[in-house]
């Protein structure tokens, strides 16, 4: 009876979510917000659902014994923790601030992906994710409110470069080392990853310069700029980030300046630097190498990528089930290869449902970007969507050996404490875009129906001056007493 209930919680929650991505497409049609308000609706309903059936998956398994170290009660209580978030995030949090529900909604999903996962591969680290979180959303409430209220944020160009750099050295000097790479700074109590701020700062950054011009002149200062960031990064071994904020600078010149060939420069010269880099850093090598073939040294070099194969590989497409897998046998399960561990347990059908739902995540910022039309704004929009594309892309790319392994995490999804609020911080300047946008079409939809009705009184004007054949001399533009007509009727004229 046991394996009949766990089965079938495997088999709704993959349902589920399916119904949950497709529907999060759906939404993004061009309609009037209280028509989607059902479907919004919907959406809240099904995460509740999904994080219930994946908790009472836990809970059997707690109670018949397959998990050591953890108790019924510590299930109980976390499950209530992370029930009460969802519940103030998707159903509290909109009354008192202005959201975009879609984006919120597939937020809160990812974010219940993240717990589910997080809370079976340790509790320990689910109650740290969970935790991680809740500060994350004070933040996320508190630039949410501030960044649709400050208006001299696209004059704070050069200070956004300095913070960003001013990070990116203190990294250098402060950090430690680990796994060849400088990546977090210990501060006793807790670590921090400034790179993950930093890819924010930066995309600010690019978006301020362009805002006053996007001539040659501020191409090249802003790549300037971008070696000086990229080349810190080099220093610090981190090349992930390093490939992020080169990427997403070459997408953002191309936009700002609608010029193919600065896209085509960027290209070639990223594929310079990525020679440069395998022939200067051995463990550059060793990834490109290990990439290659990971088979050739399966016990040592080799052992996280194969491993993290064979995971995906046994999950099969409708996964193993929650604690029927081996996900820790995966090295970094937590962080860079969490993907593994999801598509073990829950299969690939629900694995491919998470990159499309991630798709269209990125989907609804660039839509935000392309509603704004002041420059500074949509810039920032598309930078941060471009940023969250990149992450996921390298992570689940790593993961499934489609792309050299980076050290990404999956935003929302995998532990870490900085990159949660990173994350929550990219999506809270966003959903101040979003109010922004709100604000930039409905102006437009004024002036466009302002421009209407001109248009109609114009043609009635010319209409009554033809008919009556009216001397046009008469009643100059400029003339400010001249004569108005207003046809009430079909043969009623008033004069006023």
């Amino acid at each position: 009876m046991t394996n009949i209930v766990l089965a079938g919680a495997k088999y709704l929650i993959i349902l589920f979510f399916a119904v949950f991505t497709y529907i999060s497409f759906t939404a993004q049609r061009d309609r009037p917000e209280e028509k989607k308000k059902s479907t919004y609706r919907l959406q809240r309903v099904m995460v509740f659902f999904i994080h219930a059936l994946a908790f009472l998956s836990i809970f059997i398994n707690v109670a018949v014994g397959r998990v050591a170290d953890v108790s019924i009660l510590n299930v109980v209580v976390l499950y209530f923790g992370q029930l009460l978030y969802l519940i103030f995030v998707m159903c509290i949090l909109p009354l008192i601030v202005h959201l975009s529900p879609g984006l919120n909604n597939c937020m809160c999903m990812l974010m219940t992906v993240g717990f589910i996962i997080q809370t079976r591969l340790s509790f320990s680290t689910g109650l740290k994710h969970l935790l991680f979180t809740v500060f994350s959303t004070v933040i996320y409430i508190i630039f949410t409110l501030l960044c649709k209220k400050v208006r001299f944020l696209y004059r704070l160009t050069w200070l956004y470069f300095v913070i960003g750099m001013a990070l990116l050295i203190a990294v250098f000097i402060f950090a430690r080392v680990s796994r060849g790479a400088k990546v977090s700074i210990d501060l006793g109590f807790v670590s921090i990853q400034p790179f993950e701020f930093v890819k924010i700062l930066f995309v600010m950054f690019i978006a301020a310069a362009f805002n006053k011009a996007n001539s040659f002149k501020t191409v090249f200062i802003t790549a300037l700029g971008a070696i000086a960031h990229v080349a810190v990064l080099v220093l610090c071994s981190e090349l992930g980030t390093a490939l992020i904020l080169a990427v997403v600078y070459a997408l953002m010149v191309y936009v700002a300046t609608k010029k193919f060939r600065y896209l085509l420069i960027s290209i070639a010269a990223f594929a310079i630097a990525c020679i440069a880099a395998y022939m200067l850093f051995s463990h550059v090598q060793v990834r490109v190498d290990v990439w290659l073939n990971p088979w050739a040294d399966i016990d040592n070099k080799g052992y996280q990528i194969t491993q993290s194969l064979f995971a995906i590989g046994t999950g099969g497409w409708l996964g193993s089930g929650l604690y029927n897998g081996s996900p820790g046998n995966v090295p970094m399960v937590a962080n860079d290869f969490v993907f593994s561990a999801i598509s073990e347990e829950f299969g690939a059908i629900f694995s491919v449902f998470l990159i499309l739902l991630c798709l269209c995540f990125i989907l609804m910022i660039f839509r935000i970007a392309i509603r704004i039309s002041r420059p500074f704004y949509k810039l920032m929009a598309f930078g941060l969507g471009a940023v969250y594309g990149l992450q996921v892309f390298l992570t689940i790319g790593g993961a499934i050996k489609f792309v050299p392994s980076t050290g990404i995490n999956l935003p929302f999804i995998s532990s870490g404490g900085s990159s949660i609020v990173a994350s929550m911080l990219l999506v809270a300047i966003v959903q101040a875009l979003y109010v922004i946008s709100e604000s930039d079409v409905q102006i437009e939809n004024e002036l466009i129906e302002e421009r209407l009705v001109y248009g109609r009184q114009q043609r009635d004007w010319d209409g009554y001056e033809e008919e009556y054949d009216l001397d046009a001399e008469e009643y100059p533009e400029d003339d400010p007493d001249k004569v108005r007509i207003r046809q009430v009727d079909d043969e009623d004229i008033d004069v006023y």
